[in-house]
């Protein structure tokens, strides 16, 4: 070590007071400011960029739902012309059977005139049956014509008996044919009801299109200038379009569900299944999976409002290894078994699978990796109906199972048995 003599020492102590000057501390303290401002821009943009992606992410699910919406319309629309046929089809029966009956009716009470004019005849007017004595060569001419007369009367009454069977039987197809055409108009105006709510939802849908275009310009746009905004300004902007997106989101998923609400049945039920579990109303959709994520208030920003709560997660995320087979919690029919596809890239839900049940309740199984029913399929508790994946807004395999019942979503729980997913089927 090289040993310093007084005025090194004097030299270095008057380097040590220049390094403290007011004007050094100003540059350390705007450094300072300088670091934190980085730090709250780069966290802004951090919290921009996810919003930016799950907008786009929402607005592919949008737009897919609105899609789905549109071919369940024509479809529908398809449905309503096919049943209008039946009932046009059914009014042309029914003009015939009346008819029918009509003619029959008329054909009655002529028959009913000549029998009653014939028996006059026999009983009122005894000069006839003389006539008819006179006039006959023999008494065996006279038994013949007596009985000719009576037979003529018997076959009139016959006739009309038959004719009497005839009208019941026509009266018969025609309450049968007003019923079928009454039970087709019930369908069609189900039908049209469900258009309707179908085409309200699209608008409703194409304004939430419209809301997430204006929304992600926005965000796009806050990125491109955010450099040179203050970092107040920049949490308060990013701040104020995250609770715009969550409005949006909320708005879309609703439209979403009030989809799948219009598709189900008004009234459902089936006859539990052979194997159905005679303890819980469902099974775990996966046995040997796990719970990630529970259903309830969410710390994750991007889970949307539900009730008093900012965030909420509608369904439970549990997670096993991907391609395990993904089975019917319970008894129903497949209401919509789609995918999420935007430029080949699966986004949203991934495949997915909705099955309404008895009892007004409606399933989702979401981020399949695949399908092994389609639309309208009766599935029954334990039925495989496709395998777990990380198919759309995903960050590793996993189901998201959610449970919904008047587009409410329920907690699934006590639906299952307690604790971690198994195969209790008890």
């Amino acid at each position: 070590m090289t040993r310093r003599g007084p005025l090194a020492t004097l030299f270095a102590l008057a380097l040590l007071a220049l390094s403290i000057t007011p004007a050094s501390a100003d540059a350390a303290s705007d450094l300072a400011a300088t670091q934190a401002r980085a730090q709250v821009i780069d966290s802004v943009r951090s919290q921009l960029g996810s919003q930016l992606a799950t907008e786009l992410e929402t607005e592919d699910t949008v737009a897919q739902t609105l899609r789905d919406n549109l071919g369940q319309q024509v479809d529908l629309q398809s449905a309503i012309t096919d049943e209008n046929s039946k009932i046009a089809g059914l009014e042309d029966q029914i003009a015939q059977l009346d008819t029918q009956m009509q003619a029959t009716s008329s054909r009655i009470a002529t028959e009913k005139q000549q029998i009653g004019s014939l028996a006059r005849a026999i009983y009122t007017q005894p000069s006839s049956l003389l006539l008819l004595i006179v006039e006959s060569s023999s008494i065996g001419d006279m038994v013949t014509r007596m009985n000719d007369y009576r037979s003529a009367a018997g076959r009139a009454q016959q006739l009309k008996d038959r004719l009497k069977v005839d009208l019941g039987v026509i009266d018969t197809d025609l309450a049968a044919q007003k019923k079928a055409r009454d039970s087709e108009v019930t369908v069609r105006d189900q039908e049209t009801n469900n258009l309707n709510t179908l085409q309200t939802l699209q608008a409703k849908q194409q304004q939430s299109q419209s809301d997430l275009a204006t929304q992600i310009g926005a965000t796009r746009y806050e990125l491109s200038r955010l450099d040179g905004q203050s970092a107040s300004l920049a949490q308060q902007i990013a701040d104020m379009l995250q609770q715009q997106e969550e409005d949006i989101i909320a708005a879309a998923e609703s439209a979403v569900w009030s989809q799948v609400q219009a598709l189900q049945p008004a009234s459902l039920s089936f006859t539990p299944s052979g194997g159905h579990s005679t303890q819980y109303r469902f099974i775990w959709p996966i046995p040997t999976a796990t719970i990630t994520q529970p259903f309830g208030p969410s710390s994750f920003w991007f889970e949307p409002p539900y009730g008093n709560y900012a965030h909420f997660h509608t369904g439970i995320d549990i997670s096993a290894a991907e391609g395990t087979p993904v089975l019917a919690a319970d008894d129903g029919v497949v209401l919509l078994a789609g995918a999420s596809i935007v430029n080949g890239v699966m986004v949203g839900y991934g495949n997915y699978i909705v099955i309404a049940h008895s009892d007004g309740l409606t399933t989702l199984y979401g981020h399949l990796l695949g399908f092994a029913v389609k639309v309208g399929d009766r599935v029954t508790q334990g039925q495989v109906i496709g395998a777990e994946g990380s198919t759309g807004n995903s960050t590793g395999p996993h189901l998201h199972f959610e449970l919904r019942q008047a587009n409410a979503p329920i907690d699934p729980a006590p639906f299952l048995p307690p604790g971690q997913p198994s195969a209790y089927h008890a």
